[in-house]
């Protein structure tokens, strides 16, 4: 009986390299895309995993980076609020948008938030990159 030889998996690239250059280039939010895309090639990849969420972190920090911190007023977008179906909501962004009313600022809506505070404010970053809402710097 001959046994089936198992698929290998392709070599997994050399992703600080990868990521460092992709940073300096492109940004957090278009690394953070190719990761992601990178993810559903190597599923198992620690290291890719990792990297994942060093820059989740980087887009974080920048997002309450500004001079106003927590205490900043997201809004919906003028773009959201003529055309949300262009947006296309999981959720979790669903429910967030739903808690801004133009009145509350990062604080409380982590406060409303069922979700953890590292979650929510990448969520809330992430609707801004997509410019679902918009945040005053």
């Amino acid at each position: 009986m001959a046994s089936v030889p198992s698929p290998k998996a392709p070599p997994s690239p050399e992703w600080s390299r990868l990521v460092g250059d992709s940073l300096k280039q492109n940004g957090v939010w278009h690394t953070w895309l190719k990761l992601m895309e990178a993810a559903k090639a190597y599923p198992s990849d620690l290291s890719l995993r990792g990297y994942i969420e060093i820059v989740r972190n980087a887009i974080v920090r920048d997002f309450v980076g500004h001079a106003k911190g927590m205490q900043v007023v997201p809004k919906l977008s003028p773009e959201f609020l003529t055309n949300f179906d262009r947006f296309n909501l999981n959720a979790q962004e669903g429910y967030l948008v739903s808690l801004i009313d133009g009145r509350l600022d990062l604080q409380k809506l982590l406060i409303l938030s069922p979700f953890d505070t590292f979650t929510t404010l990448f969520t809330l970053a992430k609707l801004q990159f997509e410019r679902a809402i918009t945040v005053p710097q």
